[in-house]
């Protein structure tokens, strides 16, 4: 079933119970990223967390190393939500190391998960759970274990069956190109030959995919049916409407996220050239990466130079500053599971001019922004250069789409997303335990707590193993991929 990734599931009939509704149901919720003060997906981890604990008793495990600190230390100052229970997995420092030899990460990862999944099996004997979930890393790769333990199983949502579009490979350097046709190559192989991806979608009681291309990939190769889900939720925030009649004489555009090369910036430079001399333009790049020198490169022999400024990595505020002055926000990438910087652009007021695939094609409408066919690079650059000049040169449908832009942010927000989780624990468990939510007070939402001064996801990759637990660090960009 499709439902829209950003409203609320649709009812169902909810199966018989004989049980009184005396007691929350008991879940058991696997996050290996979970963090109070991180964006990203340290982010979805704690959101989700906090969701649960309205509805159900809810035990979670996560990584210790980078997050047992943060998350006691959020506890201590803003008090422990009524429900909500911390069981930390510690990844060894010979585990981490391993992670970090290339090749190596998902072995890694994997006996992390293995690690868990004993831990889950001495929780599950002593509280006998109703549900499990595995929720994040969001990747379909790996599934963890939780399946076996014989109880209702949630799976999601989840991504990364996304790979380069095989027509854009030639716009990148050959060892790029290279990689990404292996990665799209083996990503291929393991959705079909993983035996734990098999047996976690067929026994999944719901399953979750983040994007529509992910749910197109699980029904056709596993006949598995899922909800469409974004799986990231947007603390509150005030953005600002981009009036026809405050227009600047100069259309300021905004690209942000890591240097890697399939986030397509190539793309971008290559539109900007094809720009009729009548149209001023400038635009500002946040982030920075191994990509930096190849772009800035094509930039100058472009003659471009002059009319982009480079910030390289800012603070999440500072980039958000940046989402806000924008006339537009442009996302190119090329294979990501949602881009979270395109929902935080729209909470912004900024428009999105974006590639019309993968989880910004489903976020994007046409009344929030302009969605390019990933057809041919030729076809796909000259139409990028269309919709700017288009939007530089009509004040008045920019300003109809950046209300949209904050009409549209507004359905991720917490109060759009309040009852999600619980319509997806209904699918799973019926209605035989107390559904009623606890309060926002006693569930320490931190969209209310401290959401300011968490990092946000403006310039961050896609699924990254974290290699420091500071609530201190700096973001430009999200994805996930």
């Amino acid at each position: 079933m499709k439902t829209d990734s950003a409203s609320p599931l649709p009812s169902q009939p909810l199966p018989a119970s004989n049980m009184p509704q005396s007691r929350r149901a008991k879940l058991l919720l696997l996050a290996y990223a979970c963090s109070p003060c991180h964006g990203s997906d340290e982010a979805v981890g704690w959101n989700w967390a906090i969701q649960a604990a309205r509805f159900a008793d809810t035990w979670v495990i996560c990584e210790k190393t980078a997050y047992q600190e943060l998350v006691e230390g959020y506890f201590r100052e803003q008090g422990r939500p009524e429900g909500l229970n911390f069981v930390f997995v510690e990844k060894p420092r010979w585990l981490r190391t391993l992670g970090r030899i290339p090749g190596f990460y998902y072995l890694s990862y994997n006996w992390w998960h293995r690690r868990a999944f004993r831990a889950a099996q001495r929780l599950h004997e002593t509280h006998r759970f109703d549900a499990v979930h595995q929720l994040n890393y969001c990747g379909y790769r790996e599934p963890g274990y939780l399946w076996k333990l014989g109880v209702p199983f949630l799976w999601g949502p989840i991504g990364g069956t996304q790979n380069v579009p095989w027509r854009f490979l030639p716009t990148l350097s050959l060892r790029s190109a290279v990689a990404e046709a292996i990665r799209g190559l083996l990503n291929q192989l393991q959705l079909r030959l993983s035996r734990r991806v098999r047996h976690a979608a067929g026994r999944a009681a719901v399953l979750m995919t983040a994007n529509s291309t992910t749910q197109n990939d699980f029904r056709r190769v596993h006949g598995a049916e899922s909800l469409l889900l974004c799986e990231v939720q947007l603390p509150e925030m005030t953005g600002r409407v981009r009036r026809a009649n405050q227009r600047g004489d100069t259309f300021r555009l905004l690209w942000s996220g890591l240097f890697h090369e399939f986030k397509g910036l190539g793309l971008l430079l290559s539109a900007l050239a094809l720009l009729p001399p009548e149209t001023r333009w400038h635009l500002d790049v946040v982030g920075d990466g191994r990509s930096r020198n190849r772009w800035m490169r094509q930039a100058a022999r472009l003659g471009l130079i002059e009319r982009i400024t480079w910030h390289g990595w800012r603070p999440r505020n500072e980039a958000i500053d940046h989402c806000r002055r924008a006339d537009v926000f442009v996302f190119t990438s090329l294979r990501d599971t949602t881009g979270t910087v395109v929902l935080e652009a729209l909470a912004a007021g900024a428009p999105v001019i974006c590639l019309d695939h993968q989880g910004a094609g489903d976020i994007v409408t046409d009344r929030c922004g302009i969605k390019i066919p990933v057809t041919r690079p030729k076809e796909t650059i000259a139409q990028l250069a269309k919709a700017i000049v288009a939007l530089a040169g009509d004040a008045e449908r920019l300003e109809s789409l950046s209300r949209g832009a904050l009409a549209r942010a507004a359905e991720y927000m917490p109060a759009a997303r309040d009852g999600i989780y619980l319509d997806v624990l209904h699918r799973a468990l019926g209605e035989g335990f107390l559904w009623e939510p606890r309060s926002t007070a006693e569930s320490g939402n931190p969209e209310t707590d401290d959401a300011a001064d968490r990092p946000g996801s403006l310039g961050h990759g896609e699924q990254a193993e974290p290699d420091a637990a500071s609530c201190e660090s700096t973001t430009c960009g999200g994805g996930g991929g």
